[in-house]
């Protein structure tokens, strides 16, 4: 299927195409990190069903460090072969594994690779005159809203994967910056959206198992189906007291 990510009005202003092309002195804004399979649409989804806040680490190991200070907070680590946390986790960067946690009230704390690394990245180069928040397919068209009323630019970082740019992320990037310049998607410009996200790993990534199925089909290809602003303060991650209640609940599976 031919792409039909967009490259037009103010995306190329806005674009950081991958982690590792952040400025090491960036100048002020608001950055959003985007890495939609799976840190940031994992975060969404930590926040919508409760946690008070998300704590990126340093680095994968730092989560035990986090709950020691914080006894009741989740935390979150790698995966095994069988799609299950790793030995001392309670989760990992999937958005469908954390709907079954006990999260209302309590912290979460994690990393990732890509997007909690480049989240991470900011958050030592950047200054108190800018703001860090998560996006994703899920929560485009709302953060966007919240970005056009600012009268500082916004750069989308795009995460990428292991050094090489993310086909998904960049479906990200395109949505917020289209619904900032007001350009809202068709429909039928939606469905190709969402299928470019189905397929951006491979077409046999949703085989793998059932887990990575639902975070991709019930999740990541749910555009717009959250209204979960995640921004950071201080070193946590929280849901902006401004936006609106969850536009849904847990989104429907994909046919």
């Amino acid at each position: 299927m031919e792409s039909v990510t967009h490259f037009g009005n103010a995306l190329e202003d806005r674009l950081i195409p991958r982690a590792e092309d952040i400025p090491a002195d960036p100048a002020p804004g608001n950055y959003v990190v985007i890495d939609v399979l799976h840190f940031s649409t994992t975060v969404i989804e930590l926040l919508a069903n409760g946690a008070d806040r998300v704590h990126v680490t340093e680095e994968r190991g730092d989560e035990f460090a986090y709950r020691e200070d914080h006894p009741d907070a989740v935390i979150g680590g790698g995966a095994t072969d069988e799609y299950e946390p790793t030995a001392g986790y309670d989760f990992f960067n999937s958005p469908s594994y954390v709907q079954d946690l006990d999260l209302d009230g309590r912290p979460a704390a994690l990393w990732s690779s890509n997007g909690g690394r480049a989240l991470v990245a900011l958050r030592e180069r950047l200054g108190p005159d800018s703001a860090i928040y998560v996006g994703s397919t899920t929560n485009a068209r709302v953060l966007a809203a919240h970005l056009a009323r600012s009268d500082r630019p916004t750069y989308l970082v795009s995460a990428g994967s292991r050094g090489e740019i993310a086909e998904e992320d960049l479906v990200g990037a395109t949505l917020i910056s289209r619904y900032m310049d007001g350009l809202v998607p068709a429909q039928t410009e939606l469905d190709l959206f969402a299928s470019q996200v189905e397929t951006a790993k491979g077409e046999a990534y949703v085989d793998r198992h059932p887990i990575r199925r639902r975070d991709v089909r019930e999740f990541a290809m749910a555009i717009d189906a959250r209204s979960v602003i995640p921004e950071l303060e201080g070193e946590g991650l929280v849901a902006r007291t401004d936006a609106v209640p969850n536009q849904l609940a847990v989104p429907q599976a994909a046919d």
